[in-house]
Parts: structure tokens; sequence; C-alpha cells
């Protein structure tokens, strides 16, 4: 490939290298000629034209270049390199550049040299980069640069990408979600571990090796449980190591456990010995230690080795934490699955332990209940007379709850019969229809008094049926006492008739009946119908379950059908229950023999009884007054007392009608919630499983209606636990107290309940006279406290706000109303703003300044601020606060006014204005002449005085600062200085800068107009002159003559003063000692400040004196006294030099900034002109023709302003432009 490079002649300064960032200024600052390749100038089109796309192209792009494939990259390339390669590799041959991976990329490369395109995706390689050997993925692609004869290859050019990322990511990816897949099936944490580490097992480039731990059950010992690629020596992972850091040795599980974070463990072969990685011969350097997390605490250990060719970054970290958080997932799930089955068995052990509890605590209960039972029947036996008045009351109320406990503990017993499969039915042949008329005729009386009929209907059956009495009696029993429980008109109907097979028994009501959905579950135990019409909440809810167990026992089975009804007579429900005819059914030796298990019949005494107790009316139930039995603890308060109960109810009436309180006692929630209705009570007492209306929904609804929000209500329940206290409180309310109870704690809760009623209204009242006073407060400051309802809209306004919206006292508002009076400019920042306010997602903060029209164009400012209040993320409420602000907008508005007449004068003005804060040295404000006078936008020197003084001049940087220190001080400065502008100009500015106090005097602030004077230069004449006199004689003089002048008494005041100066011409008196002999001129000429000084003085007719003075640096001397013939004249001769000087200076300015702006092109052209080349010179050596570069001559001439050519030349001359190389054509002479 030698001499490929070389093409057709280019510039020696070339333009393809233009551009490209950090590399392409590398690339132009090499020397090139010292490489094979030779100096750019003498490189080939094809290779200038791919390095110019390489370096000013943000892809990553390499080119290699010559025999040696020397690398050219760009700034997008270099990463790839790595700091110890770049900027070293820049010419470097590729082979040196890229030895570690040469074998690989070596053949790719001798494809496209001969010729052929060539391209790999994401191929792994091993760079020296920030590893020895680093593990990374690349997609590029090698291409041949083709001479200009479209055959010879002169490089190869390469696009590339780095892949490592995306290529480790999915591999990583993979290995997450194959632990998710395959340890979600085992049922062991110890099989899911060995799922685990097969996982990891499949991914070696990052997982080098691993090991899992899971702490045994004291959490102080870590077993090993699984692993992949463990050297066979079991002293680096032994199977059990303790929990802290020294026992766990070499492996840090206790700062693991502390920390909850990975622990790295560095320098794995000193510590515990070589692991080789799996892929490549490396020794693995590094391990980590990952708890794997549990609730918090650690579950265990995750050791992993890293991979020895990959950096352990914050991915790498990411990816095995990741895997220690699936592994601790699916040590979690197993576990968990592992505590259900042991939960399920616990349950099964404890559903068993139940059985056995019931069954033995309800023998244990019989004796005591037969004891009870006993005694009170010889009490109430006894003759009329022989007990107290109320002896024989309170001994029945006992006597029946006795019989109703006997009840519940049978059936209880029972239960625990059948669930222990001891229940066994005693059979003997029965005349089934006439024991069955027997039963059911029990509850003739109950129907009565309740108005239902009861129809009892029975025909002989053909044969007796084999049932156990006792058994048989609680089927009738239940299935009665169950209809008579639903039904409140119509009636009930037993049914007894032959099937073909055996008896059929159906007992049928006109009640309520089961909604469909229901009926599958009816002979559940403990299921009960939610919002069901009922006589009564109570009951165990297992007696049709028991009824079913009853039936099954004797072969039969049992069914129900039923409707709802539409009123209050409906299709009702029917239970029909069938059992066979003869024996065949019953286990042998089960017919005619004595009961094997003592009986637990209960007589019907105790049904009838209960179903008395659901009646209306039924005891002393009704409004009880306070003054039987009256006792001085009550005030005469009134309690309204609800229970379905009778007796309860007759119970609670007498204990609170004895304290002196009234008493209205009614028998479920509704009657209570019409009775309070009626009259206010002042407490509620109340059961919580009532019929039509329970405690909990009566305790809402009186909660609900404000007239009730102080009754205190206190809830009575046989459910106890803090679940049912929390419920009873979240309805509303007071107080909750679970059966059984004391009368004490009865009379005590509530006596407290009303005396903290008391106590609420006291302070109710209290807080009515604060609100009044608030009010007076707000009326005195003129505000007006409105209230909303977000959810009904409804608006709460005083007359004053009413006034605002000009609207009469008393008048109705809404939504409608608001917005109305709403400016319509504001009506949409209104309603975003409470849209905003009521978002459950924001603070609920509502502030707004608005316009309201009350009418003949009168405008009123309105002040609002309010807060909403959220419950559940709803809102419910909102209160704010509005105030009449016209009179703050309007002086607002004057200001205003006043600030835009000082904008627009700022923004007209020549001069620069500016205000600065002078105790945090910070501009505030700059007027937009500053961008005109600095040429660079205000903005740019706002903020820190520092970044406006940077535009000052070094040598007058230091004196601006003190004359703003000054300024601070107190007083008025005026100063000069100079500014430097982005294009080097430098402008003179007078600046007077100015004081700016609070109202306390303070002086805060500092403002100043700043006047662009250097127009002025060339006009100022500087008189140093220690007499006054002639100082004021020479200052007449030359004002009249048209120069502006500046006096000074002293050498000493105007050196002082010098570096702030506009440049101008000097007038020196030297004959008073202060004037500092040729002080001025000597230091100016040290200083090389370009001021012309004229001297004058008294020689005393020795010439050497002039001479002296010129030495010194004066351009002129004059015998004082001087005549004006002779003064004006020099000074006029020093001010043509100094407007020569700076129209010289603008004149550099403004063909630099011209040249500035040509294009490449013309740059090319003027560069050829300046050296010397004719039209076709130039033409030649850029390869263009003549005309094209006439034009070129052209333009550019009008850029400049020349008139003609050799103007042309002389501007870009002025402008400091020089040739770059001589043309081959000229001779340098143009």
């Amino acid at each position: 490939m030698a001499g490929v490079l070389r093409g057709s002649p280019v510039p020696s300064h070339p333009g393809f290298l233009a551009g490209g960032g950090e590399l392409g200024a590398l690339v132009r600052a090499k020397d090139w000629s010292a490489t094979p390749l030779g100096p750019p100038g003498a490189w080939s089109r094809s290779v200038t034209a791919a390095v110019s796309l390489c370096l000013n192209s943000r892809f990553p792009m390499v080119l290699l270049l010559g025999p040696e494939l020397r690398l050219v990259y760009n700034d997008a390339y270099a990463p790839f390199l790595g700091g110890a390669k770049h900027p070293a590799a820049l010419g470097a041959p590729a082979r040196e550049a890229w030895a570690e991976i040469w074998e690989t990329i070596g053949p790719l490369l001798d494809e496209a040299l001969a010729g052929e395109a060539t391209w790999a995706e994401d191929l792994q390689l091993f760079f020296d980069r920030r590893l020895p050997r680093e593990e990374v993925y690349f997609t590029f692609s090698y291409s041949p640069i083709l001479g200009e004869d479209g055959a010879t290859v002169e490089g190869v050019f390469c696009a590339c990408t780095e892949t490592t990322g995306r290529v480790v990511g999915e591999r990583r990816l993979s290995t997450l979600r194959g632990l998710g897949l395959r340890t979600s099936e085992q049922h062991t944490a110890e099989a899911a571990c060995r799922d685990a580490a097969g996982v990891l097992d499949g991914n070696p480039w990052d997982i080098p090796f691993a090991a899992i731990y899971l702490n045994g059950e004291d959490s102080r010992t870590a077993r090993l449980v699984a692993g992949t690629r463990l050297p066979d020596d079991p002293s680096a992972f032994p199977a059990a190591l303790s929990g802290d850091d020294a026992g766990s040795q070499p492996w840090p599980f206790g700062e693991a456990a502390r920390t909850r974070k990975a622990v790295e463990v560095p320098d794995l072969p000193d510590r515990v010995g070589v692991f080789a990685a799996p892929l490549w011969p490396d020794p693995v350097q590094t391990a980590l230690v990952i708890p794997v997390p549990d609730h918090g605490t650690s579950e265990g250990f995750l050791v992993v080795g890293t991979s020895p060719r990959q950096i352990l970054d914050a991915d790498y970290r990411a990816f095995l934490g990741l895997a220690a958080e699936q592994i601790a997932a699916t040590v979690a799930e197993v576990r968990a699955f592992e505590g259900e089955r042991r939960r399920a068995e616990a349950l099964a052990e404890l559903d068993r332990a139940k059985t056995a509890f019931f069954s033995n605590v309800s023998h244990e209960f019989r004796t005591p209940l037969t004891l009870m039972l006993g005694p009170l029947e010889q009490l109430l036996g006894k003759p009329e007379g022989e007990l107290p008045p109320d002896g024989r009351a309170l001994a029945a109320v006992a006597h029946r709850n006795g019989l109703r406990l006997l009840k519940l503990v049978n059936t209880l017993l029972d239960f625990s019969r059948i669930e222990a499969g001891r229940a066994q039915a005693s059979p003997e042949p029965v005349d089934l229809a006439r024991f069955t008329a027997e039963l059911a005729s029990t509850f003739r009386s109950a129907c009565e008094r309740a108005g239902l009929s009861l129809d009892i209907a029975g025909e002989a059956l053909p044969e007796p049926v084999w049932v156990d009495r006792d058994m048989w009696e609680k089927v009738v029993f239940n299935l009665l006492s169950n209809a008579f429980k639903f039904t409140f008109e119509g009636g009930i109907a037993v049914r007894l008739a032959a099937t073909g097979a055996g008896a059929e028994l159906r007992v049928s009501d006109t009640g309520v009946g089961i909604p469909a959905p229901e009926l599958p579950r009816v002979f559940e135990r403990f299921h009960r119908v939610e919002g069901q019409k009922s006589r009564s909440f109570e009951g165990s809810g297992i007696g049709l379950a028991l009824v079913r167990e009853l039936v099954r026992l004797h072969g039969g089975t049992i069914a129900v059908d039923s409707e709802v009804g539409h009123s209050e007579v409906g299709r009702g429900t029917t239970f029909t229950v069938a059992v066979p005819f003869g024996t065949a059914h019953l286990p042998q030796g089960r017919t005619g023999g004595p009961p094997t298990v003592p009986s637990t019949s209960t007589r019907a005494e105790a049904y009838v009884e209960e179903a008395l107790g659901w009646l209306p009316g039924n005891g002393r139930g009704g409004r009880r007054d306070g003054a039987e039995d009256a006792a001085p603890a009550g005030k005469g308060e009134r309690v309204l007392l609800a229970d379905d109960n009778a007796d309860m109810r007759e119970y609670l009436a007498r204990l609170l009608s004895a304290r002196g309180w009234e008493v209205e006692a009614v028998e479920d929630g509704q009657a209570a919630l019409e009775a309070a209705r009626r009259r206010r009570p002042d407490l509620v007492l109340s059961d919580v499983m009532m019929p039509h209306l329970d405690g909990l929904a009566l305790a809402a609804e009186l909660r609900r209606d404000p007239r009730f929000a102080e009754v205190p209500i206190v809830l009575v329940s046989a459910r106890a636990g803090a679940e049912a206290r929390v419920e009873g409180l979240k309805a509303g309310a007071d107080d909750y107290l679970v059966k059984p109870f004391a009368a004490r704690e009865l009379l005590a809760q509530v006596d407290s309940n009303l005396a903290l009623a008391r106590l609420r209204r006291d302070a109710a009242e209290r807080v009515r006279r604060s609100e009044a006073r608030l009010q007076a407060a707000v009326d005195l400051v003129g505000l007006s406290p409105y209230g909303w309802d977000p959810a009904t809209g409804a608006l709460e306004w005083d007359d004053r706000l009413r006034a605002m919206w000009g609207l009469p006292p008393g008048a109705h508002v809404d939504a409608e109303v608001f917005l109305s009076g709403v400016h319509p400019e504001d009506r949409a920042r209104v309603e975003a703003a409470i849209a905003a306010c009521v978002d459950p997602r924001g603070d609920g903060i509502y502030h707004l300044e608005y316009r309201v029209g009350i009418g003949d164009g009168e405008e009123r400012w309105v002040s609002t601020h309010g807060r909403t209040f959220f419950e559940d993320g709803r809102a419910v409420g909102f209160v704010g606060a509005a105030l009449d602000i016209t009179g703050r907008k309007s002086a607002e508005e004057r200001l205003r006014a006043s600030e835009e007449r000082f904008r627009q004068f700022a923004e007209h003005s020549t001069g620069v204005l500016w205000i600065a804060d002078v105790e945090a040295m910070r501009l505030d404000y700059l007027s937009p002449a500053f961008e005109a006078v600095a040429g660079r936008p205000p903005e740019a020197a706002l903020g820190n005085l520092a970044r406006w003084a940077e535009t000052v001049h070094p040598d007058d940087r230091t004196g601006a600062l003190e004359a703003l220190e000054r300024v601070r001080q107190g007083e008025v400065v005026t100063q000069e200085y100079r500014i430097v502008r982005p294009d080097g100009a430098v402008r003179w500015i007078r600046d007077t800068c100015f004081p700016i106090r609070d109202e306390r005097g303070r002086v805060r602030q500092a403002g100043g107009i700043a006047q662009d004077v250097t127009k002025h230069a060339g006009s100022l004449v500087y008189v140093v002159d220690a007499d006054e006199d002639s100082r004021r004689c020479l200052s007449l003089l030359l004002r009249g003559a048209g120069y502006e002048v500046k006096a000074f008494a002293s050498a000493r005041a105007f050196l002082e003063a010098v570096t702030a100066l506009v440049p101008g011409c000097v007038v020196l008196d030297t004959r008073a000692p202060a004037a500092g002999g040729l002080a001025i001129p000597r230091t100016l000429k040290a200083r090389r400040v370009d001021l012309p000084v004229i001297v004058t003085g008294s020689s005393g007719g020795d010439v050497g004196t002039g001479v002296q003075a010129m030495k010194a640096g004066a351009v002129d001397w004059l015998e004082a006294p001087c005549e004006a013939e002779a003064l004006l004249p020099a000074v006029a001769s020093a001010m043509a030099g100094i407007r020569d000087t700076a129209e010289a200076d603008r004149a550099a300015e403004l063909a630099q900034a011209r040249v500035a702006a040509m294009s490449v092109r013309e740059r090319e052209v003027l560069d050829g002109l300046l050296a010397g080349g004719t039209s076709k010179t130039i033409a030649r050596d850029l390869g263009i023709s003549p005309r094209t570069v006439e034009n070129h001559r052209t333009h550019l001439m009008e850029r400049l302003g020349a008139r003609t050519l050799p103007e042309a030349v002389m501007m870009a001359a002025a402008a400091g432009l020089r040739p770059l190389r001589p043309t081959k054509g000229g001779d340098g002479r143009g």
C-alpha cells in the first residue's frame, strides 16, 4: 500500500481536519510527517473524506490507514480504548494498539484489505481496558477505503458500537427468569435452593461459583444447602458456619446480617484459596456475601464469586442482589407453604380438641344447670305469699333462661357427639303421626299469641316408624321454632304422610322465605341469612345443621323449598323430612335396645318459652317511670332501652329505673329509632343483635341525625373481643358492654356516659361563646369566613361576602351565583384552583386573588384563602376567608405604572442603567443599552458582581470595585474605566454611581448611569497644574477651543487616576513642586500608557530643559507662560495622533469581524491573495475555476468594504492576517 495515501495536492493547512472536538485537536497537533502516513496535506481525497467524516461524526468510528493500519479515530471511539491507550493509540499501528485481540480481528481486517467488506455482531472480545482482559461485546463493520482509481485499498473504515450492556444484561435476565421458573416448583427450602444453584450453574460467565447457606431454627448457625462449582476441599465452604464474623471466617456473615447489604470479600487466593474461573484460566479474585432477606431479617446468605473479566460495578451488584432476592422469595414461598401445611394440621388437631372440649364441658354444664333448675322450680311451686313481691318474677326469669341454657348445652353436646362419631340413635317403633302431632301441639299457645294459625294433620301410617324419640323431638321442635321465628302473618302447617318407602314430614310456613342464593347453605353450621327479617336476632345458628345430622342418623333426608314473598304473607318455606320404614337402614344391633349414651332430651317448655320471649310486649317492657323504687343517684334523665329479649329488657329496665332514670324500653332498633325521633333521649342503651334494625345500624342512623350527635350510645352484646368493640365504636357508639355483666358495671357505664354528655354540652356552649368572640375579631379586620360542601355544592356566606358580589343581605348563593360574579377573564383560573384544592393528591390549600364584577362596570379585587378537609381520599369539607383588596390592588397598579415608566426610560436610554445589591454583592438589573455598549446581553453580567467585573479591563477592575465600596459608604462617585467586549474591542465608560437607601436610611443597594465615552477619545485634555489661577486659565483657554478638560492639582492625584482615564492629551506645568517635575511622562512611559504629554515650564534659556522633557517621554515642550498661539497647535497635533490611533484600532476591529464572517472558500481565496497569488494560480491550488476565484474575490471585497484589491489586502493585513503558505505559481510579489 506504499504511496496509496498520496493523491491530488491539497492545502498545506487542510480544512478536512477542522472540527472533531478533542480528537480533532489531537489529529491537527500530531506530527504526521514522522509517520509512514506523511503530512495530512499529502493524503488522498478518499482518505481525507473518510477522516473528515470520522472526526465530525458522533457515532464511534476508527480508520486504519496505510500499510501498518495506523489508527485515526473520533471522540466517540476514544472510551473504547480506555485511559491506558488513549491518546497514545492515535497514529499507532493497529497490531500494537489492539495486540490482545489481534488474533480475532486480524483475519477480518485481511478480508477488508482484500476489498471485501465484513462485519460482526455481538462479538465477544477481551480488551485491555479497565481490566487486563475485560469481557466486552461489539457490533462493528470493516469496509475498505478505495483510492481514486476505485481499486486500490488505502485503508479500512470501521463503524462500531459496544453492546456489552445489552448482551450481558440479557444473559443475566435469563438467569433471573430461570430462578423464578424452576425454583417455584419445589415444596422444601432445601430443594428450592438446589434448583437455584442449578440455575446459577448455567451462567458461568457471571457466576464462577456460588454457595447458598440457610439459617437454622436458632438463627445462629447457617447450613450449606446448595452450591455450584465449589472446590473439593470442604474447608472453603464448611457444612455449617456461625452467624458471627469470628465464627464464619472467611465469609463475613455477621457483617452482612447486621448491615443487610452485600459484603465484598477481596483477595480470594490469599484468604481462601485459588478458585479457577470455569471459562478462563484467570483465578477468581473477589466474592460477595449477600444476605438472603426475609421480612427485614436474614434468612440466609448467598456466597457468589465474581468474574475476573468483569468490573464489579453497580449493575453487576444489582444482578447478584436480585438473584439473592429471588432465592429469598422462593424460600419464603416454600416456607409459607410448609407453614400453611403445618397450620392445617394444627387446625385439624385443634378441631378435634375443640370437639372433645365441647363434649366434656357440655357434660360439666349439665350438673350445675340441674342444681339451678331444681331449686328454681321448687320456689315457683310455692303458694302465693311465701315469696317477696318480686321474688316469683325473678325466679321465673331465671328458670326460663336456665331452660334456654340447657337447650343450648344439649345442642352443643349433640354436635360434639356427631363430630366425634359417637352419636348413635336408639330407634324404636313409634306411631309417628300421633307422636309428631303431640309434639307440634305444644306450640299452639305461642302461635295463637302471635296471631298465627297452626294446622296439624297426620294420616295413619301403614306401619310404625323406627325413630329415636329424643332425636325426633329435636327435629320437630327445631323446625317449628324456625318457622315461628320467621313468620309474622298467616300460619304454620305440619303434615305427616306415608310415601312409597317411608314417612314424610312437611313443616310449612307463610313467612319471609329464604332467598334462592342462600338455599344451598341453609344447613351449614353458623350460617345466617344477612338482613333477613325475623322475630329475634338470637340463636346459635346450628339448629338446622343439627336437624340434618339427626335425620341422617335415621337413614333419612331433609330438603328445603322456599320463595321470598313480596308482601307480609309470602309463599314461605317448606322443610321436608323423609325417613324410611323398617330397620334395614339402621345399624345392626341398634334396634329396640336401651340408649348407649346419656339422653340430651330438652323439654318442650324450653322451646316454647324461648318463642314466647320473641313476641313484642311480652313481660314488662314499655315505658317505665323512675318514681318506682327511685334512688337519689339519677337526675331525671331519660334512657332509651332497646333489646329483643323480653327478660333482658325487663331486667335492664328495672335496674335503670331503680337509679332514678326515666326508662323507655322497646323491642328492636327500628322501634328505638322511632321513639328517639318522637322525643330526644339523654342516653341510648341497645343490644347489638336485634331484628329489623340491629344495634350497629341504630347507632349509625342516630349519628347521621344532627339532633342526636351528642347523645351517648352504649351497646350491649355477647360478642367479646377487641374486634367487636372496634366495630361498635366505628358505628358511632360511645361505649361497649359485653355480656355477661354485673349490674354495678352497667350502672357505672350509664352514669359515666351521662356525666360525659353533660360535660360535652358545657364544652359546646364554651365553644359557641369562643366562636362568637372569633366572629367579632373577624368583623374587626374585615374578613369574611365562608364554607363549602364539595359533595353537595352548598355554600355558606355572610352578608359582607354577599356585598362583595353585589348581592343583598340573605340572598341565596350557590356555585352558579359565585362563578357568575367572577370576572370572565379570571373564571378559568378560579375553576382550576378549586379543582386542584379538592384533589386528594394535593395539599388542599386554596389561595387566589381575582376580580369580581358587581354591576355598572365596577370591579372589586378579592383575596381568598382556604383549606379542604379529606376523609378516606375524599373531599368532605372546605373552610376559607375572603378579603376585599381593591385598595391594595390600586396601589399595586400605581406601582406597576411607575415601574413601567422606569422600564421605558431604561429601554430607550443610550446610557446603561444598573442596580446592585451592595450587601450581597449582586447585580440585579442592567438596562438593554448594556448589550450595545458591552457586546454581550445583560443576562451575562447579572448575578454575582464578579461576572460584571470580568467585563472591566483588568487594569481598571480594582478601581471600579473600590468605587462601589465608596458608594456603599454613602458617597456619590463618578468614575471612568474601560470595558473589554467579547471581540476584544475596548470601550471607555463614565459611570455615575449613587447609594439607594431603605426606609431606615441604610444603604442596601446602589444604582448608576454608565455612558460610553469612547468617542470622546481625542477631545479630552488633562491639565496638571499646582497653581490654581494658572490651572483655571489653561482650562478656560482649552474649553474655549472646544476641548473637554479635566484638571488635577498635583502629579500624585493624576497618577492615581490615570488607569481609569479616557485617552487624551496631558498638559503639564512643571513650575510648582507639586507638579512633580517630569514624574508624569516618565511614569506613563514606564507603564506604557499611551497618553501624549505636553510639558510647559521655565527653562531660563537652557535648551537642555526641553531635551530632558522629551527624553522623559513628552511629545512637546513649551516655555511658560505659554501663549495660545503656541499651546493650541501643540494640543491639536497630539490630539490628531490619538484620533489616528483610535481610527486604526476601529478599522482593525471591523476588518477582523468581517474576515471572521467569511466562508472557508473565501478565506482560502483571501489567503492566496495575501500570498501574492493570481486568479489562475489560486484556482489551480484550490482545484476550482478562475471565474470562481474572481467571484469570490469580488464577494470578499464587498465584505471588507474595499473598493480596490490593494485596499482589500491592506484591510486584511490590518486585521492581523498573514499568508499561511506561498503560492506555487507566484513569486510572493503579487
